[in-house]
């Protein structure tokens, strides 16, 4: 059974990601700005047309 104990090494590293990211981030023009929000939006809305499949109990797939 897997655990739900985070992986300290991982969680480091996204730290030090986000950080990089956020700190080049700080230079962008206002144009760059908009493209990455416009980026972003596209990429969540995109989200909704995804299908989640969950398995039951039973074994047999559940689309709620």
């Amino acid at each position: 059974m897997p655990t739900l104990k985070p992986n300290e090494e991982r969680v480091k590293q996204r730290r030090e990601d986000v950080m990089r990211r956020a700190l080049r981030a700080r230079n962008f023009t206002e144009e760059e700005l908009t493209q990455e929000i416009s980026n972003f939006i596209k990429f969540a809305l995109s989200l909704r047309e995804i299908e989640i499949q969950w398995e039951s109990k039973e074994g047999k797939k559940d689309d709620n």
